[in-house]
């Protein structure tokens, strides 16, 4: 596996503050969780700044969830964070369950990732992200509509 992400490891030049409503939501987490999710949202914005198909983020509410898109580029479907209600220590990164990126990450990474179904991939509260893998399948979601990965 490769580096593994932490909020001590996640500064990013040029990240953006969470839009108002994302604070909010990451405001009302739990500290465990919100770092979590803090950390996913870095590497959000590590996959895009590294992935030149992507382009500039759009970071928003859907569903009441902080949500990603690639709305200049169109390259991606929604990719959203978010507490995984039924299991309160547990959050994840998800992504639209009618596609084939579930699919794809478990040919990639058989044995590195929980997934919710085919919905997406879920993380425990405390626990290091493998964050090289993350950002791989986050670039997956975000160039979707490129069709180059599937």
């Amino acid at each position: 596996m490769g580096k593994e992400a932490t909020s001590d490891t996640m500064a990013i030049t040029g990240m953006p503050d969470p839009a108002p409503p994302v604070a909010a939501y990451l405001a009302n987490c739990s500290p465990s969780i919100r770092e979590g999710l803090l950390d996913l949202r870095a590497l959000v914005y590590q996959a895009a700044a590294e992935d030149r198909w992507i382009g500039p983020l759009q970071e928003t509410l859907k569903w009441g969830e902080p949500s990603y898109l690639t709305e200049i580029t169109r390259s991606g479907t929604t990719l959203r964070l978010a507490v995984k209600k039924a299991l309160p220590d547990t959050y994840g990164l998800f992504f639209n369950c009618r596609t084939r990126i579930a699919e794809r990450i478990t040919d990639l990474y058989p044995d590195t990732f929980t997934l919710d179904g085919k919905r997406g991939l879920l993380f425990s509260a405390g626990r290091n992200i493998p964050a090289e893998e993350v950002k791989a399948c986050i670039s997956l979601v975000l160039t979707y509509r490129l069709g180059g990965y599937f």
